[in-house]
């Protein structure tokens, strides 16, 4: 808004100018009076729940609008500002929070200070979390463990890169939730006074028939006029924030609101910029009538912050706006809105047609396509995974001794679900969630990222107990398969091909330390490459990136995944033999090992190496066994031609 253009209560001997374009929610005054701040200004006595059809008059002024400003100054108006501001906490601003758990200021050397260390903490995190901007954080609640704060939406990647950090002697852990803030904060008198008088103030003005919130003509209201509410721009986007805030704390849950509230009058009150009411759109989004009309909206920029966000809303009013006379006004203000069907009193959509472009609007789930396995003719991706899940199911140790070396790389990622730390305890010291850690600056992110096999297989025995289906039920799996070209060559020779294997299905999860039985979905990606010389398979993983996803509790009654002790704790009835530790084989036994193979079987000497190297680890009788379940997937190729 404009800076004024003279004193506050203007003068008898000057002449009245045209009043200057500013908006928003604050008194309406003489044409040539403008407030410090450039007032958000509230016109004409309210009018009546009906939509407006045409400018309305100035009106006369009530007792309320006659007031001005505050009488006693500046210092009445910020302690006013504060009483709302301590009302509507951080919740009411038109920005979008995120509400964020810090975990560890009790370990802390700050936390015999008075207060508990929040202070410190915060002004810790402010300092520390971008050196190129300043963030500003809302006020900090202590509440068990936890300190509880509010951060705007675009800061959070910043603060999270603090995760780990430490603080007075100790780590912090820092997560986003979706949890309630923290209630029974105490407000004071005057806060309190505030908030009774804003609850008459919508007494009067809600119609529980007609389901309308009535905040038309703000500016001449008596309450906010005795309360100096919009004696500054400021003071009345706070007003009108606190409104709105109360409104809706008088619905136990969001569907009593959605309910309670699907029409709401914001006629009359001078608002220039839609972002002047923005918070609006945050509390009410499902609101199905709005009237914006005799406002000072004057083009389509003054509306575009609310485009996408009222998706249900069927009726809107512009009427004695300047922007309905902007070519293509209709058009536009309809595109914007998918279920808008009457428009200033005009139909625009029919019921079907706004169900169609809500439909167009909203993001549709991709189809899930079925697996693509593309691993060649040596069935490599099929034969790898067959024998990986096996044994991290029932061996851990000797999965990482057999596919995995020291160059092998391999991270966990977990995303926990809000109020279920529990489920998710196990993973989360490991996981390597870049959002969650906050970039690369963490010292996490190096910390999570394990090499080699001991490594590996040591992260592993920490993890719940596993039993994932077997991929001959393909319905519970989706993977993909392409080659990876240009990989080194542990030989030293130029370059080799890998596989890029992308795996997506669940497992049954069993957490003996927590007594918790569940399901959980899960993504893993691996790059397999040659192995290197004396290797016990002929190729290796080089990557592998395992990503949590949803856990479900186990359904009562359902059989549990069997544990028993020692490690790995993820003993399972096989549905195939457990592949035992790859025995020493010289190179002489092992060409014998495939001629046999290969006379048995009618196989080639390429196929059968395959055989006899895959999930039976050179166990001769394992390799025919394996042979006889494959035999109807093998192709031509892998048979000798008859002589």
């Amino acid at each position: 808004m404009a800076p004024p253009t003279g004193p506050r209560g203007g003068s008898n001997n000057r002449k009245p100018t045209a009043r200057a374009s500013r908006g928003g929610v604050a008194k309406h005054r003489a044409a040539t009076r403008t407030d410090r701040d450039g007032d958000v200004s509230m016109g004409a006595p309210i009018s009546g729940s009906n939509p407006p059809t045409g400018p309305s008059g100035r009106g006369t002024r009530g007792r309320g609008a006659a007031r001005g400003a505050p009488a006693r100054g500046s210092r009445t108006s910020s302690r006013l500002a504060q009483n709302l501001k301590n009302y509507i906490g951080e919740g009411g601003s038109k920005h979008a929070k995120t509400t964020l758990k810090i975990l560890g200021v009790k370990n802390s050397k700050a936390a015999s200070n008075s207060d508990g260390g929040v202070k410190g903490l915060l002004q810790f995190i402010e300092r520390k979390a971008d050196k190129d901007k300043k963030i500003v954080l809302g006020r900090g609640v202590l509440d068990g463990d936890y300190v509880w704060v509010k951060a705007n939406k675009d800061d959070v990647s910043s603060i999270m890169h603090l995760n780990g950090y430490q603080y007075a002697g100790a780590p912090i852990t820092i997560e986003e939730t979706t949890e309630p803030f923290p209630t029974g904060t105490k407000f004071s008198k005057d806060a309190a006074d505030t908030r009774q008088k804003l609850l008459a103030l919508l007494a009067k003005r809600y119609n529980a028939e007609q389901k309308l919130l009535d905040l038309s003509a703000l500016g001449t209201d008596d309450i906010l006029g005795n309360l100096g509410a919009v004696g500054s721009q400021s003071l009345a986007e706070k007003s009108f924030r606190a409104i709105i805030h109360v409104a809706g704390e008088q619905f136990k849950t969001a569907e009593e609101k959605r309910q309670g509230i699907q029409s709401v009058s914001l006629a009359r009150n001078e608002i220039s910029d839609v972002d002047q009411v923005f918070t609006l759109a945050y509390s009410l989004p499902h609101l199905r009538r709005l009237d914006l009309s005799n406002n000072r909206l004057a083009t389509f920029s003054s509306i575009a912050k609310w485009k996408q966000e009222f998706r249900y809303l069927e009726e809107l009013y512009l009427v004695g706006n300047p922007v309905t006379g902007v070519a293509d006004y209709a058009v536009q203000i309809t595109q914007w809105f998918p279920c808008l069907q009457i428009l200033d009193g005009n139909i625009v959509r029919s019921p079907q047609e706004a169900a169609e472009a809500l439909k167009a609007m909203t993001p549709q789930p991709l189809a899930q396509l079925p697996s693509n396995l593309r691993d060649g003719e040596n069935n490599v991706a099929s034969i790898f995974l067959r024998s990986f899940f096996q044994l991290y199911d029932h061996d851990r140790p000797a999965l990482a001794a057999q596919f995995y070396d020291a160059e092998s790389v391999a991270s966990l990622s977990a995303t926990p679900e809000p109020g279920r730390d529990v489920e998710w305890k196990p993973y989360m010291k490991y996981s390597r969630n870049i959002q969650k850690l906050g970039g690369s600056r963490n010292p996490a992110v190096v910390q999570r990222l394990f090499t080699g096999a001991s490594l590996i297989a040591e992260m592993w025995k920490s993890l719940p107990a596993t039993r994932h289906a077997t991929l001959d039920q393909p319905e519970l799996w989706i993977i993909d398969c392409h080659t990876f070209p240009h990989l080194a060559d542990p030989s030293g020779h130029g370059f080799a091909m890998g596989l890029m294997i992308n795996v997506h299905g669940q497992f049954e999860e069993a957490d003996t330390t927590e007594e918790l039985y569940g399901t959980r979905t899960f993504s893993r990606s691996f790059i397999l490459g040659p192995s290197k010389p004396g290797a016990p398979h002929p190729y290796r993983v080089l990557s592998d990136q395992l990503t949590i996803h949803k856990w479900t509790p186990r359904a009562a009654g359902a059989a549990s995944v069997p544990v028993t002790t020692g490690a790995p704790a993820a003993p399972i009835a096989p549905v195939a033999p457990v592949v035992a530790a790859v025995p020493v084989i010289d190179d002489a036994t092992r060409v014998q090992l495939i001629q046999e193979l290969a006379r048995r079987t009618g196989m080639n000497a390429q196929y059968s190496e395959l055989c006899l190297s895959g999930t039976a680890n050179w166990n001769f009788d394992l390799a025919l066994q394996s042979f006889e379940e494959q035999r109807a997937n093998l192709p031509p190729a892998a048979f000798t031609a008859p002589a």
